[in-house]
């Protein structure tokens, strides 16, 4: 049908060749619409940063679709005010196996702190553990007494006691926050993910999520879940995924594995790599975070996982560090026909 088309635009003069241009337009829209298409999901399936549209900004309280929330927070003058609780916690990692937390608002890992470069932001901490704590900003570049060293910079935040924080965020990218009171702390569940936006030339994705990577008393967990509790991830081939890998510990290093191709690790402790390393397995220390960007080229289930293998398996199957990407087929429109 096309071929007659083209050859009934050429062969035909006047009014008939004006109508067979009119034919021929629609058909050749729709045509190089659906190549751009193929082109876009190649083998290679990857897209430049530049043209992808970036995920809506989530709004605070919202499930970022990892197991995670994003925190609230008031404005006061101008000022940012969020507000933290430490306090005890029976969380189950897995389904039946309950163990005793610290969580800050009642959740493990505690709220995922994102404001935007040049924010003033204000944390009241208040401290309902049975025992002292304090809070620290991992990578932050702040005021040497809103460090959160307790017994450097700070006194120790008694229980029942509150303390205040205040600083200018302008360290950009992933970073994480945590108690600075002992390893056991952390290793119960007291840290959370702290996110600078940058005013400009942000990583570019489709999806952003975040792995925090814990193995103390909670035992090996994803965000607080050990598998099968982790909560799977979603995905389509040929969308740019940003990972954020946080190693919260407090004791171990995890090689973490992705399967179904390579990715690119595009920052590291909230630093732009002037060049993007490609690789399918990532050594994460503690207090170590990692942007990642992976573009799915296949449909199915693929697992991403710590590839020591007693974090990850045990004889009755996957356990621990591991978790799913859903990857569904891509997404492709077709527009509609023109008139005339």
């Amino acid at each position: 049908m096309f071929t007659q088309l083209v050859d009934d635009d050429f062969l035909t003069a006047g009014a008939t060749r004006t109508s067979g241009k009119r034919k021929v337009l629609p058909v050749l829209m729709v045509l190089l619409f659906v190549l751009t298409a193929m082109v876009g999901v190649t083998a290679s399936g990857l897209r430049s940063e530049s043209t992808v549209d970036p995920a809506p900004p989530a709004a605070a309280g919202e499930d970022l679709g990892d197991g995670t929330r994003l925190a609230q927070y008031e404005v006061v003058g101008g000022v940012k005010v969020f507000r933290l609780r430490a306090a005890p916690l029976s969380w189950e990692v897995s389904p039946g196996n309950v163990r005793q937390a610290f969580a800050y608002n009642g959740t493990v890992p505690g709220p995922v702190i994102r404001v935007n470069e040049g924010d003033t932001v204000r944390f009241i901490v208040q401290n309902d553990l049975p025992e002292n704590t304090a809070l620290h900003w991992h990578g932050m570049d702040l005021p040497n007494d809103q460090d959160g060293v307790p017994g450097l910079t700070q006194p120790e935040i008694e229980p029942g006691q509150s303390y205040t924080y205040e600083w200018k965020a302008i360290s950009t990218g992933t970073h994480w926050y945590h108690s600075h009171m002992h390893g056991d702390q952390e290793g119960k569940g007291l840290y959370g993910s702290l996110e600078v936006v940058p005013r400009l030339g942000d990583i570019a994705a489709a999806r952003d999520y975040r792995l925090i990577i814990g193995d103390g008393p909670l035992g090996f967990v994803f965000n607080g879940k050990s598998f099968p509790a982790t909560v799977p991830l979603r995905a389509r081939v040929g969308e740019r995924v940003r990972i954020r890998l946080i190693g919260a510990g407090p004791e171990m290093i995890h090689p973490i594995h992705l399967h179904g191709g390579y990715f690119e690790v595009v920052a590291q402790d909230g630093r732009r790599l002037p060049v993007p390393q490609q690789m399918d397995t990532l050594l994460v220390g503690v207090g170590q975070t990692f942007d990642i960007v992976w573009v799915p080229t296949r449909v199915g289930k693929w697992m991403i996982h710590c590839h020591i293998f007693s974090h990850a398996e045990t004889h009755h199957g996957m356990a621990g560090l591991v978790s799913i990407f859903n990857v569904d087929p891509p997404a492709v429109g077709l527009p509609l026909p023109l008139g005339g």
